[in-house]
């Protein structure tokens, strides 16, 4: 009888961020005779930690290999289906979740996980669903802490800031100390202009860290908007100085620099780029995702841009358009000035994809294409075609990369809050204007 694996204490290397530790002690401690029940954490724990480690492509071989032996195994299908979001392979992410729901219905986490890659791949009514029954099958232990805020910024980033509220309200009726529910409760706030709401709720949130980096950020944010510039600028300073490596805190400062009539270029353009250099090593180890790398590109696009330095903004732009964080203002900033406005033009619907012979360094080892989906706005369909050519040529410019584009005639163009009504008294840009579905990498058998 084999001795048990020591699986508390790797459980509290992971937590405690020692990885490479944790790995070690994995390997040291595997025997193939263990019972299932340990076996089958340990492939858990093992493929977490790899992850951690950025051994991406270990992690998918253990994976796999423990799905084979436990295939109705639901924290495997769950781990499975994590290095496989983590690789880029987004339907085959989706599947996994799918077959851990099919597996245990009633269990919150894969329905949450499942939810995070659907919106990925662009259904976000459907990840709006898996949220929301993550939040009802968590209901007896209180709301799920990571579904609560996924729901929540889906909603805001669709416009729906009352819905959004009352999820983060709901929230914390049950958990009213919950530092970052309450600091993006008070976000929610800021952007419905209920900016003494917003403030209070900043206030709390402070009151139970001092230091919290969101909380003094998003103050300095609302204080601005309420015209009280130099108590924000304070503000924003305390949180650069709580957290001194945060790229948003940085983007926005190097803003306001840049934007002040008395501000330093060097200083302005230092925190910017500088933002920029900490928004790659976070998003290349895994720490920053790219809603919140959308945001921070946005922010230093837009600064550059308004001051006038627009070929350095396009160099942001098509870093963002490699790393799925090109967000619809940026694109419409950039149709504008490359392609005019035009009071005709249809949303198309562009599938794409694209193919290299020899891979571009961003994308994933061992890949040799993607697919993604756009929304154009054009006024034919060999335009949209020809708009969406150049769109990837500027992000994929190698000569080994070859682009297959799929024009879907128009569809009607509702005013949801996501692509408003298009009509002959609302010239648009015509180009690219959305990114639908976010690339799904092919990687060789």
């Amino acid at each position: 009888m084999p001795s048990l694996p020591p699986l508390d204490a790797i459980g509290t290397l992971l937590d405690q961020g020692a990885a490479e530790s944790a790995v070690r002690l994995l390997r040291s401690s595997w025997e193939p005779e263990l019972p299932p029940d340990h076996r089958a954490r340990m492939y858990c724990m093992w493929t977490r930690a790899l992850c951690d480690t950025g051994d991406i492509e270990h992690a998918v071989t253990l994976a796999r290999r423990a799905a084979v032996e436990f295939p109705r195994h639901p924290d495997i299908l769950i781990a499975l289906g994590n290095v496989l979001d983590i690789r880029g392979e987004l339907p085959a992410s989706r599947e996994a979740f799918e077959l851990a729901i099919d597996v245990e219905p009633d269990g919150a986490l894969q329905h949450y996980n499942l939810g995070a890659v659907l919106e990925r791949l662009g259904d976000e009514d459907a990840a709006e669903r898996a949220y929301h029954r993550a939040l009802e099958l968590d209901r007896e232990l209180g709301p799920m802490l990571e579904a609560t805020s996924a729901l929540g910024a889906l909603l805001r980033r669709q416009g729906r800031l009352e819905d959004a509220e009352q999820v983060y309200d709901l929230y914390l009726t049950e958990d009213p100390l919950n530092v970052d529910i309450l600091v993006e409760h008070g976000i929610c706030l800021s952007d419905l202009d209920r900016y003494d709401e917003a403030l209070e709720r900043f206030k709390a949130a402070l009151c139970l860290d001092r230091q919290h980096p969101g909380a003094l950020y998003n103050k300095a944010i609302t204080l601005y908007r309420v015209g009280r510039y130099a108590r924000a600028h304070e503000i924003l300073e305390q949180a650069r100085d709580a957290d001194p490596q945060n790229p948003l805190t940085l983007a926005v400062l190097g803003s306001w620099y840049l934007a002040a009539p008395d501000g330093n270029l060097d200083d302005a353009l230092a925190l910017l780029y500088g933002a920029l250099e900490l928004l790659d090593q976070s998003y290349r180890s895994g720490r920053a995702h790219a809603p919140y790398c959308s945001i921070v590109a946005e922010e230093v696009f837009e600064a550059l841009w308004q001051y006038g330095r627009q070929a350095e903004a396009r160099e942001v732009a098509r870093t963002a358009g490699q790393r799925e964080w090109i967000t619809p203002h940026i694109l419409n900033s950039l149709n504008e000035a490359d392609h005019g406005r035009s009071p005709q033009v249809s949303a198309f619907t562009v599938l794409a994809r694209v193919e290299a012979g020899v891979r571009p360094d961003h994308w994933p080892e061992n890949s040799d294409g993607y697919t993604a989906g756009f929304t154009v706005f054009a006024t034919s369909e060999a335009e949209a075609k020809d708009l969406t050519l150049q769109y990837l040529r500027t992000i994929d410019p190698a000569p080994s990369v070859r682009f297959h584009l799929d024009v879907v005639p128009p569809r009607q163009v509702m005013d949801d809050g996501n692509i408003a009504l298009i009509d002959a008294a609302a010239p648009r840009p015509r180009g690219v204007a959305r990114v639908e579905t976010s690339r799904s990498y092919i990687f060789r058998s």
